[in-house]
């Protein structure tokens, strides 16, 4: 019988926490552990959360270093044979999320389809992944399911990232340690979108960090016209 550890990170959610901490607690399939992580919010956010304090199991409130930080720390308190990362914002598309992984072969990553709550589309992946596939697109956190093991074996997520940390982790994961996978047919999160990658300032900041990530895993890429324009405006960025 699986074991989750669902973690939630978040700081000045009062908004919409109270959405990811109802979809929670809804969950059929009781077998799990909730550690919150909040980044000293200011707002009600921790007002809010005290409301669910039965159901937390660890909660902790304090300066973080940004949000893998914080996501590590996280994962370093998890307990669970398997992690998912239910940020504040974000929300499980229905109460059954966790027993139909539970029911999922025991690959290192469980990955379902994912919902954009903005117009509700929902986003679907591969049953297979190849390296094409990884140098363009990058899989959700909040409808992926990470064996707990993964992050003593391989590391945890680089603290050098502000914004493409958890694309930078699945690669390294998938493309260099080939870690088993699983594809589930089924919407396992709503992404409430907007938030970190919204102006043109974190776009700007995502394309460079992407083209790290890209340039250190991908050979091929380096010789692509699409590498070079980045290094040229990364170029003119410095100046």
């Amino acid at each position: 019988m699986k074991k989750f550890s669902i973690i939630t990170v978040c700081r000045n959610e009062e908004a919409s926490i109270r959405a990811t901490c109802e979809s929670i607690v809804s969950q059929k399939y009781q077998n799990f552990e909730w550690v919150v992580i909040d980044g000293a919010s200011t707002d009600g956010t921790l007002k809010i959360l005290n409301e669910y304090s039965g159901a937390i199991h660890h909660l902790v409130s304090e300066p973080d270093k940004g949000i893998y930080n914080a996501m590590n720390k996280g994962a370093e308190q998890a307990t669970g044979e398997y992690l998912i990362f239910m940020n504040g914002g974000d929300r499980f598309a229905s109460s059954d999320v966790l027993d139909a992984v539970a029911q999922c072969p025991g690959s290192d990553l469980i990955v379902g389809e994912l919902e954009f709550a903005d117009d509700g589309g929902v986003r679907k992946f591969p049953s297979q992944l190849n390296s094409g596939y990884l140098r363009r697109n990058m899989l959700p956190h909040q409808a992926t399911f990470f064996r707990r093991s993964i992050f003593k074996r391989f590391g945890y997520f680089d603290e050098s990232f502000k914004i493409a940390g958890d694309y930078e982790f699945f690669v390294r994961i998938i493309k260099k340690n080939k870690v088993s996978y699983h594809s589930i047919l089924k919407v396992l999160a709503v992404f409430s979108g907007g938030g970190m990658s919204s102006s043109s300032y974190q776009r700007t900041l995502r394309k460079h960090e992407n083209h790290r990530v890209r340039w250190k895993y991908f050979f091929g890429y380096r010789f692509s016209l699409k590498a070079w324009r980045q290094k040229f405006r990364d170029f003119l960025m410095r100046k």
